[in-house]
This record gives structure tokens, C-alpha cells and sequence, in this order.
């Protein structure tokens, strides 16, 4: 089990799983009110129909609605008030770096972006390896023990493993690599959850998900880019298979 890593700053530098139907039409719902609310069908400030509107005008359940909303001021696009409703942001922020439509989240869609993280992730733990701080490589070190102690308890651990992949684009000293952290985990927050659901239910599973951020952890902390590259290819490499997403191409190593 992985822990006590932050100590050593101070002395060392089965079956495929499927995503949710119900995520699938919130999913849905939230992409074609996000682009009603940017073409100003839904101005700001203006209220968004009630979860009874909504339920009637797509056809779908309340808990899929409000996920939806939920989906909506997660990206800062509406805000709600208790006993009031939910009502559109006065200034709607800019459209993200990397921009992903919510609606075209199917296996293959999943696939081509966990090539892409696969890629860019690879060479984010590189730069890591390279330039973080005495203070960076400590942040790192403390989010690899937090997501370890989590898992222990059997808590959800995805907020924990987003902060171990922020913590190491942070140490890149490139934004651009954070914008694309927190990108994907916005977009991809369902997949993660189920890669890490799957997991959980297998012990020896679990063991080797936390051993591969592990020996990421390692390669940054002793400023090995090339070993850090390469553990960052395995893991997140495994990370498809683990959500069923077959390879591009068979020349990439098993």
C-alpha cells in the first residue's frame, strides 16, 4: 500500500465495464442546453425552465435532470437558488481550451481522448520529473498518500486522483497541461468513476492501479523523466483497458 511518500522529500529527490445510460441522456440534455444558453435562447440572468419543464421537454427522469443541471454549474453556466430555481450566470465564461461534446461520449469518442491524455499526460510526468520545486515534489508526494489513504478507507477516491494529476501538471510550469488536466476530468468524470468502480470491486486490482501511480511518484520524485514518461504510459495505457477501450493500433506494448 502506498504511503508515507511525502516523507521522502525530506531525504530523496475483468468484465468491461459500460457507461451509464442515465449519465449518457444527462449528458445529452446539459450539451443541448449549453448551447441554447450560448446562442441566447437562455440570456443571462434569465431563469431556466423547472425541473418539471425540462422532465416533460426531453422526456426524461428528475434525477437525469438535475444531473444535468448539476452538469451545467459545474461549468459555471448556471447557478441556482434555493425555493427560486436555477437561473443563468451574468457573464458566461469562455469556451474551454479543449472543448469536447458532451453528447459524443461513446467508446470510441472515450478511446481517441484516452490516446490523447495517454500522450500528453506521458510527457507532462516527464516535465514534472525535470522542473518541479522542492514544494512541488512534496505537493505530489502528499496527494499519492492522500489518494492511498482514501482507497484504504473505501471512500471515493476520483477527487483524490484528480489531485495527484493536477499536482504533477502543476510541477510541468506549463498551464496549458492544467487546462487539459481539468478539461478531462470535467468531460470524463463518469468514465473515471467507473475505471475506478471496477477496480475497487478487485482487491489485487486495486493493489495495481496504486502501485502504477506509484512508481509515476517515484520516477518525479528521484528526477526521472524518461521512467516517469514511461510509467505514465502504462498506467493511464491500462486505465483504457480497464474501461474496455481497445488500442488504435497493436504496436503499443502489453
Amino acid at each position: 500500500m502506498a504511503s508515507g511518500y511525502a516523507r521522502m522529500i525530506s531525504h530523496k529527490q475483468r468484465p468491461r465495464p459500460t457507461l451509464a445510460r442515465g449519465r449518457r441522456l444527462s449528458a445529452e440534455a446539459a450539451a443541448t442546453l449549453e448551447r441554447e444558453i450560448r446562442e441566447g435562447i437562455y440570456p443571462p440572468n434569465s431563469k431556466l425552465p423547472t425541473e418539471s419543464g425540462l422532465m416533460e421537454r426531453f422526456g426524461m427522469s428528475r434525477a437525469v435532470i438535475r444531473e444535468a443541471i448539476a452538469e451545467l454549474r459545474r461549468a459555471n453556466l448556471v447557478y441556482t437558488q434555493q425555493g427560486s430555481g436555477t437561473y443563468i450566470t451574468a457573464t458566461l465564461p469562455e469556451r474551454p481550451v479543449f472543448a469536447l461534446s458532451a453528447d459524443q461520449l461513446d467508446h470510441h469518442e472515450l478511446r481517441l481522448i484516452y490516446e490523447m491524455r495517454r500522450e500528453v499526460e506521458a510527457g507532462a510526468a516527464a516535465l514534472a520529473a525535470i522542473h518541479a520545486s522542492q514544494s512541488q515534489r512534496r505537493d505530489i508526494a502528499v496527494a499519492l498518500d492522500n489518494l492511498a489513504t482514501n482507497l484504504a478507507l473505501k471512500k471515493d477516491s476520483v477527487r483524490h486522483d484528480l489531485a495527484l494529476h493536477q499536482a504533477i501538471a502543476i510541477a510541468t510550469g506549463n498551464h496549458f497541461f492544467c487546462d487539459f488536466i481539468e478539461f478531462f476530468y470535467n468531460r470524463m468524470s463518469m468514465a473515471i468513476s467507473t475505471a475506478r468502480h471496477n477496480s475497487s470491486r478487485d482487491a489485487q486490482l486495486e493493489r495495481i492501479v496504486q502501485v502504477e501511480h506509484q512508481n509515476i511518484v517515484e520516477s518525479i520524485l528521484n528526477a526521472e523523466p524518461e521512467e516517469a514518461r514511461a510509467a505514465m504510459r502504462l498506467h493511464l495505457s491500462n486505465a483504457a483497458r480497464r474501461l474496455g477501450l481497445k488500442a488504435t493500433a497493436s504496436k503499443e506494448a502489453t
